[in-house]
């Protein structure tokens, strides 16, 4: 799969909201945050921790 954390179908919206969220623990950030450095071949090893990561927390989504 070619693609990075800013086209990534799968993982984009939540690694946009892990690494600019308060509510995100602060290792969560930081690899969200390291995702958007990632180069390709670093960003497909990444992912898998990534995926991971997502499913143990989920974005927490507010209603009003």
């Amino acid at each position: 799969m070619n693609v990075s954390a800013n086209t990534d179908p799968d993982l984009g919206d939540w690694l946009r909201w892990a690494s600019a969220s308060g509510e995100a623990p602060i290792f969560v950030r930081t690899i969200a945050e390291a995702a958007f450095l990632a180069d390709l071949p670093n960003y497909v090893l990444l992912r898998p921790v990534l995926l991971e990561l997502m499913r143990l927390m989920p974005p927490v989504v507010q209603t009003i």
